[in-house]
């Protein structure tokens, strides 16, 4: 089986708004800075093409499923089955199954009465003021249960919360207004880790109950290797150690698919100015595949980022029109058997 993982760039631009009417295309949307849509969709859907996915998780996925089957049924030949969507607002959460290929049945999971329900609040401190608060997932993981080889494999598809601050690199850059900045960046922090510290939860029950569990766990979550400038002065935890596990129990620890599989000067999947660190475009590695020991140890084959597939898509210019999407796809070949 094939997996890939994709944050396909604001997929809800695609589509004509809900107050609209029903699912339907734009022909263009000069706002968001596409002058033709159907243009961008049919490189995004070369990418996957090129890809082969059997199965694609994305993020930043449009608002109904029927936009979704949209983009399905008129790019890539109606060859997948849609689950999703998860989250609220603009952008939500998607696992597409190829029909016809390795996964004999797929569905989504939902929760017992006594699991963990990622739809319902929890209480946790994300303020730093030692009160703890009913919170929520900015976007809800979707779980999907895969039946291959006659193999239970998970999969968690997560986007976790944005460290975007609206107008941050003016109240950044101001001294007057960089304290407001700094209270932002951190509060953020402490969601991504509330919200992942949540997945690691759910994670460790599956493997106290299993420890054999074939899970897998891919997304955007927003953080990625290396201690940045609120990690080291406000000592705020990385967060893809938080749901990969503690190395004082390594049978539970996930590892990641393709870190070490790739070079050094190829390991990311976004480019952003880092107006903290005054770095232009920097390279982060913020899109991950993470699997359960007996997956990692047993099934992984191969696992890459899918540069070459993304960058044949590639157009002069700058911004949406020059390019399929602002994160580059990641892929795990896995064998069940």
């Amino acid at each position: 089986m094939k997996l890939v993982n994709w944050n396909i760039e604001w997929m809800n631009d695609w589509f004509i708004p809900i107050r609209e009417g029903g699912p339907a295309w734009r022909d263009s949307n000069p706002g968001r800075g596409i002058a033709d849509v159907r243009g961008l969709a049919e490189r995004v859907a070369s990418v996957i093409r090129d890809l082969r996915p059997d199965v694609l998780t994305v993020q930043e996925g449009p608002s109904r499923r029927g936009e979704m089957e949209l983009f399905v049924d008129a790019h890539l030949d109606g060859g997948f089955d849609v689950f999703g969507p998860t989250g609220n607002g603009s952008q939500r959460l998607y696992t597409l199954v190829r029909r016809n290929g390795p996964v004999e049945a797929a569905a989504r999971l939902w929760p017992e009465p006594d699991e963990i329900d990622f739809a319902e609040p929890w209480q946790v401190d994300i303020t730093g003021d030692l009160i703890l608060d009913s919170y929520d997932f900015t976007r809800a993981p979707l779980v999907i249960v895969l039946q291959i080889a006659g193999r239970t494999v998970v999969l968690v598809n997560i986007h976790s919360k944005s460290k975007f601050i609206h107008d941050g690199r003016r109240l950044w850059q101001n001294e007057g207004t960089r304290p407001q900045f700094v209270t932002l960046a951190v509060r953020n922090r402490r969601r991504i880790a509330a919200e992942l510290m949540r997945v690691r939860e759910w994670l460790e029950a599956r493997l106290h109950a299993d420890p054999e569990a074939r899970l897998v766990v891919a997304g955007d979550l927003n953080d990625g290797p290396g201690v940045d400038y609120f990690e080291k002065n406000y000592l705020i935890n990385n967060v893809v150690s938080v749901v990969a596990g503690n190395p004082f129990n390594p049978r539970e620890m996930f590892r990641h698919a393709f870190i070490d599989r790739e070079m050094r000067h190829r390991n990311w999947t976004a480019r952003f100015d880092d107006f903290i660190d005054n770095i232009r475009d920097r390279p982060l590695l913020l899109d991950h595949i993470l699997l359960a020991p007996s997956v990692y140890w047993g099934a992984l084959r191969n696992a890459q980022i899918e540069h070459d597939a993304f960058e044949r898509q590639l157009r002069p210019g700058s911004g949406r029109e020059s390019r399929p999407s602002d994160h580059r796809p990641q892929s795990a070949a896995l064998e069940f058997g």
